[in-house]
């Protein structure tokens, strides 16, 4: 990112404080540049102007005002009745058309060296001040080398290169802080939109050490191939093409009590295909395939727990607290475990084992990562297992983990056992008109981890508006969803009007799914005679959060091969107009124009639900830089959520504490410490 993901707004000079005064008393700036700006801002608050018309027509008036100053207080007179009152009326009217004020300290300094005239491109590239050139040194091989001896020639081994580049402050300090350390573990924390592409890609372009590059997708690992040289010593991976190589390593070093390689694998057996292969048993009134999925809830919440044992309390979202049969469900557990890593099984993918799956067996035999990467970085650290974060904090040599705890949507970001954290506030995608939102929605949660809190940039027209019905909206930009029920009821509404749109590719995977348990559900019901568990959970569901036609869709027979005839006629993600994705798939992405749905922040009903309301809500807020669409009550919906999101961690807590204490376990295939 070599410059601000958005196009540069266009700066007046003009600053807040004359604005203010001009509003509180009809005060006129003092020098006839202040004034033109003074009068551009005043023309714009009446129809919107092209950059260039907006040039001419400074030019214009300060020369005018220059030769006769009394016209000024004739011109504002005239327009001021139709003015608007406030400052913040006009800073928005300037954003939406992509227009700022010019940041104090340089509109001073050009109304102090050129008061009479409109010094436009020299103004408007000084107005540029979120990004700004540093100088930083970059420690060469030689430098690195223990041995100096083996560079004879001081001219063509040097011992740092220099490089200028755009950095923000903060991005200066947290690169120097980094070079400056290298075998340390660094947690860098900084907010959405803060630049962590652009360090990375820094970082990597400057050969100062063999990098190992590790991003959450495979398409993140092609667009950097992409944009690094072939030359540099950089290795670009997936974490799951990590977590393969790693256990694929151990594997050979005879590190695993198995005969089989454990890797990422998706199954595509049914739940109900999968428990009879590995003869799981009823338990109660749930079924094989009912264990099986409970079982793996519960094992995907202790792969994100810190704990090394297997508990109880990791089934407390599939079941009520209250119903838990610990021995029976534990048992099921432990088999549905030792299933995963056994050799016979997982020979054609009987179950899916994922990133987290390898980290907890990494960390339950003990396993070192090999110090044969070079230094780490880490993309969307926040997001790292505690098992995988133990493990990287054994790594003897250096690890970078960029991220933000404030997008991690369950749980909480684990730390570096030893090293240091550096953090960044400063946006590069949003402005300062959005500062307010984003802290306000922020403060709602205590668990949010940052000691500065979240700034915008002074030269970005990052707009926010509100919207009360949906068909307000404009037909383009990327629309976010907290409920996939409700990515899909829009999914269908869009395709019944022949609309052209897209849905990110996860967000369509979790539809499938979906789908899959709503069309399953409801045959249970007409199986059983009008008796379903699983449906009346769905009934109840889709009425705390106004879905009711979802039900209603399912009984008129909306099945799987519907949902196929939706996605054939979608477009393809990228490029698209009117892209559509759940909150949890809008990370790592930016647009122009995002709209939030309602349900964004009208979370918390479900007690299966387990994302935090506050993160979702600012992970979504925090994608568009030009235009960023809300209803009106947004933040009331999300102090609601929050508050039954805080009240069911209470009640979670008061049911565990009043549930019968069950005799401890052992970890599950834990082998003996090693010396």
């Amino acid at each position: 990112m070599p410059a601000l993901s958005s196009p540069a707004a266009y700066a007046l000079p003009l600053t807040e404080t004359a604005l203010g005064a001009f509003l509180a008393a009809g005060t006129l700036p003092p020098t006839a540049l202040e004034r033109a700006g003074l009068f551009a801002a005043a023309l714009c608050q009446q129809r919107p102007h092209h950059p260039a018309a907006l040039t001419r027509l400074i030019d214009a008036a300060c020369a005018l005002f220059l030769v006769q100053p009394e016209a000024a207080a004739g011109q504002f007179d005239a327009l001021r009745t139709a003015l608007p009152a406030l400052p913040d009326a006009w800073l928005h009217a300037l954003a939406a058309q992509g227009v700022v004020l010019g940041p104090e300290a340089v509109v001073v300094r050009y109304a102090a060296t050129s008061p009479d005239a409109y010094l436009a491109d020299a103004f408007q590239a000084d107005s540029q001040v979120t990004l700004e050139a540093h100088t930083l040194r970059f420690p060469t091989e030689r430098a690195l080398a223990d041995d100096d001896a083996a560079f004879d020639d001081d001219s063509t081994a040097p011992r740092y290169v220099e490089r200028t580049h755009a950095y923000t402050p903060e991005q200066a300090r947290a690169l120097r802080a980094i070079i400056a350390n290298d075998d340390e573990h660094i947690d860098l924390d900084a907010y959405a939109g803060a630049g962590k592409t652009h360090l990375i890609l820094q970082l990597l372009d400057s050969a100062a050490r063999r990098y190992t590059y590790i991003a959450p997708r495979a398409g993140q690992v092609q667009a950097f191939r992409q944009r690094l040289s072939a030359a540099l010593p950089v290795q670009v991976i997936s974490q799951i093409a990590f977590a393969n190589h790693v256990a694929g390593d151990a594997f050979r070093r005879g590190l695993l009590r198995t005969t089989w390689r454990p890797a990422f694998q998706i199954s595509k057996l049914s739940l109900r295909d999968i428990a009879a292969r590995i003869e799981l048993q009823p338990i109660g009134a749930h079924a094989p395939a009912s264990v099986l999925r409970i079982a793996l809830e519960g094992i995907a919440a202790w792969c994100r727990s810190s704990t090394l044992q297997l508990a109880p309390r990791h089934f407390a979202r599939a079941v009520p607290w209250a119903m838990i049969d610990s021995s029976a469900l534990m048992a099921a557990a432990e088999h549905v475990w030792r299933s995963m890593f056994d050799p016979q099984l997982q020979r054609h993918g009987l179950l899916s084992v994922n990133v987290d799956h390898i980290g907890k067996w990494l960390a339950l035999h003990q396993v070192n990562v090999p110090a044969t990467w070079g230094t780490l970085l880490i993309d969307e650290g926040h997001d790292l297992s505690p098992a995988w974060k133990a493990l990287l904090s054994s790594y003897e040599g250096a690890v970078i983990s960029l991220g933000d705890p404030n997008q991690r949507l369950v749980g909480h970001a684990p730390r570096f056992a030893t090293g240091m954290t550096l953090e960044i506030d400063q946006s590069v995608r949003q402005g300062r008109l959005v500062e307010t939102l984003i802290n306000d929605t922020l403060a709602l949660d205590i668990g949010s981890r940052f000691e500065a809190p979240f700034s915008g940039a002074v030269d970005l027209p990052t707009l926010p508006g509100t919207y009360r019905e949906w068909s307000e909206l404009p037909t383009d930009g990327a629309r976010i969803y907290g409920s996939p029920w409700r990515l899909l009821e829009e999914a269908q509404r869009l395709a019944a009007a022949g609309a052209a749109f897209a849905i990110h590719p996860d967000s369509l995977a979790t539809l499938g799914r979906e789908v899959t348990r709503g069309a399953e559900a409801y045959r249970e019901l007409t199986a059983h005679g009008g008796s379903s568990h699983r449906w009346e959970d769905l009934l109840a569901e889709c009425a705390e959060q106004g879905l009711a036609r979802i039900p209603r869709m399912f009984m008129r027979g909306y099945n799987r091969d519907r949902f196929v005839e939706l996605s054939e006629r979608l477009l393809p993600f990228h490029g698209a107009a009117l892209p559509l994705m759940l909150v949890e798939h809008a990370k790592n992405a930016e647009f122009a124009t995002v709209a939030m749905s309602r349900c964004c922040f009208r979370t918390g009903f479900a007690r299966r639900f387990a994302h935090n309301p506050v993160r979702a809500a600012y992970t979504a807020m925090t994608r568009g830089t030009r235009r960023l669409w809300l209803p009106e009550d947004a933040l009331d919906e999300l102090k609601a959520s929050m508050q039954r999101y805080q009240d069911r961690q209470v009640e979670l807590r008061r049911s565990k504490a009043a549930a019968p204490r069950w005799p401890g376990r052992p970890p599950v295939d834990l082998p003996a410490r090693r010396g």
